[in-house]
């Protein structure tokens, strides 16, 4: 009885070590403590060129040829995977330990976690009309206007660039009744922390200078109408 118990201790504490799905800080922090860490983006090649985590390897799982492609990777050595949000990584992980491989890494939230916590990457294209805003500008901005939605983004920050229609929308259908300002995270670190912004996309809605609602990640364009709704009506 004894001998059953220990064997499957044993066994799980294997399996633990063998997969381990980790925040973004947790992840990058593992990442740097593994020289030897071979770190892989399964995301497809398009996306891939959009912007991926520094040092990646990208082997698309939905490559029909994905399992012959983990042969390029040594099974002894540790591998982070990770992808969009965290579907295709998972699978992508099983499949790497059925094969043997000793560690895996999974990144909790994918691509688009790592981004939003304003992680590094590589691969984006540089924003050239990104505009530096000054804390005094923005100040006027927010006095000669009743109510204002600061959207603090980057163009490397999946979901920042998935809710940009949203945000577009939202400018024309409100007009003159809402002053929309988009704070672009990499010229304007000043405002990041006047604001206290740790995390994008960060919505602030603003009304008479005053902060009235934060929203934090992807927000849908029925729940920033119904918030905006609010506080016109006030």
């Amino acid at each position: 009885m004894k001998q059953t118990i220990a064997l499957i201790l044993l066994l799980v504490a294997t399996l633990t070590t063998q997969a381990q799905t980790l925040a973004p800080d947790a992840f990058e922090q593992q990442l740097k403590q593994t020289p030897a860490g071979q770190l892989v983006d399964v995301r497809t090649p398009g996306e891939f060129g959009g912007g991926h985590l520094v040092g990646a390897k990208n082997l698309d799982y939905r490559n029909p040829a994905f399992a012959q492609t983990l042969a390029q990777l040594d099974k002894a050595k540790p591998v982070f995977v990770y992808c969009l949000s965290g579907g295709r990584s998972s699978d992508a992980a099983k499949l790497m330990r059925e094969q043997g491989f000793k560690n895996v890494y999974e990144l909790e939230g994918g691509y688009l976690k790592w981004t939003t916590k304003m992680k590094p990457v590589e691969g984006v294209v540089a924003d050239s009309k990104a505009n530096s805003i000054s804390q005094e500008q923005l100040t006027a901005i927010l006095k000669s206007n009743d109510l204002v939605l600061l959207d603090f983004y980057a163009p490397w920050c999946a979901p920042c660039v998935k809710m940009m229609p949203t945000i577009d929308q939202l400018e024309k259908t409100y007009g003159a009744r809402l002053q929309v300002v988009k704070v672009n995270a990499d010229a304007n670190k000043h405002l990041l922390q006047a604001y206290q912004i740790d995390e994008i996309p960060t919505l602030l809605l603003m009304k008479k200078s005053q902060p009235k609602q934060r929203m934090i990640g992807l927000q849908t364009a029925a729940v920033l109408n119904e918030l905006i709704e609010q506080n016109l009506s006030k």
